[in-house]
């Protein structure tokens, strides 16, 4: 799965779990973290994905 994050984010991910994680750009743009499914254990999956929701969310849902 690709998980849409800033990229300092995604560098951080691909530093601290390389074995699930991986780079995965956009043309030349580093875009997201891609992440193995079957590896990747569920909290650190949320964590990823609490972060891209709250990069996307209108500020009235994150606030």
């Amino acid at each position: 799965m690709n998980v849409m994050i800033d990229e300092p984010g995604i560098r951080t991910a691909i530093e601290r779990h390389p074995e699930w994680c991986s780079e995965r750009y956009w043309g030349k743009r580093l875009a997201a973290v891609a992440v193995d499914l079957q590896r990747a254990p569920a909290n650190d999956l949320m964590e990823l994905l609490t972060d891209a929701w709250q990069r996307k969310a209108p500020t009235r849902l994150t606030g």
